[in-house]
């Protein structure tokens, strides 16, 4: 498995590693959306920066993308944080983003090239007109 997985109270981490598939990310997102605590999530943090090469064809990307606009009316108010400093890897996360926007989906994206400005923006979750970090 490729990947380290960090629950937090608002969210997830996951940190990958290596070459990632197209599979190892549904396995990941299975996880996610099988365990309770994903009910309250906010956020996603995905840092890439360890991802060698990533094994995701355009049928793969708008797969996940579909899945998780469907997941996006349960959790419309997800976070959703890219990390990566690889050419094709952030080509394949921006792809991703676009299919999801093309969705519609209600979550926030945004990528990053350092995984703390990326935690920062994530955990910056508004509460009732006041902004907290969590």
């Amino acid at each position: 498995m490729p990947y380290k997985t960090t629950w937090e109270p608002l969210g997830i981490i996951w940190k990958f590693y290596g070459d990632v598939t197209a599979e190892e990310i549904e396995e990941a997102n299975i996880e996610f959306y099988k365990d309770e605590r994903s009910d309250e999530a906010r956020y996603q943090v995905i840092d890439a920066l360890e991802v060698t090469d990533v094994e995701w064809n355009d049928v793969d990307i708008k797969e996940i993308a579909a899945q998780d606009k469907g997941a996006s009316f349960l959790l419309h108010k997800l976070k959703v944080a890219y990390v990566s400093k690889d050419e094709k890897v952030t080509a394949v996360l921006k792809k991703y983003i676009e299919i999801s926007r093309i969705l519609n989906s209600s979550w926030k994206f945004k990528g990053f090239d350092e995984l703390a400005p990326a935690l920062k923006w994530a955990k910056k979750i508004k509460s009732k007109g006041k902004n907290k970090l969590s």
